[in-house]
């Protein structure tokens, strides 16, 4: 996985929109968000390529970009890789409430929770 590559797309168009000083919103979901679809798409293509796996439905198979788990998936990876490099640059003392090991837990906690539920057969 080219974690690097997806971390500087996405530095990249969150320094076009100059929002190391704020989010604009309609400027964020335009280049922004709008670059963050193209990276989970890219990054489910690789992801499947890395693999070698399927998502098969009942009857079909889906490409990995096709399917909502395995793209929402790729979203996370792209996304996190970039989440540990910046908040440890920016909260670099581990105490810190958003130091990158207190991201990583927060993240883990949602995880696990999503587990949780499934394994209880609940809704979220």
């Amino acid at each position: 996985m080219n974690y690097r590559t997806y971390m500087r797309r996405i530095q990249n168009k969150i320094g076009i929109t100059k929002s190391a000083d704020g989010i604009h919103e309609p400027c964020w979901f335009e280049i922004v968000v709008r670059e963050l679809n193209e990276i989970s798409r890219d990054c489910a293509i690789q992801l499947q390529t890395d693999t070698g796996a399927s998502y098969n439905k009942p009857n079909y198979e889906l490409p990995f970009q096709e399917a909502p788990p395995t793209r929402l998936l790729s979203l996370e990876i792209a996304l996190a890789s970039w989440i540990g490099w910046i908040m440890q640059k920016k909260q670099p003392n581990p105490d810190d409430p958003f130091s990158a090991r207190n991201c990583l837990k927060r993240i883990e906690e949602a995880y696990n929770l999503g587990v949780k539920f499934a394994e209880s057969d609940e809704q979220p």
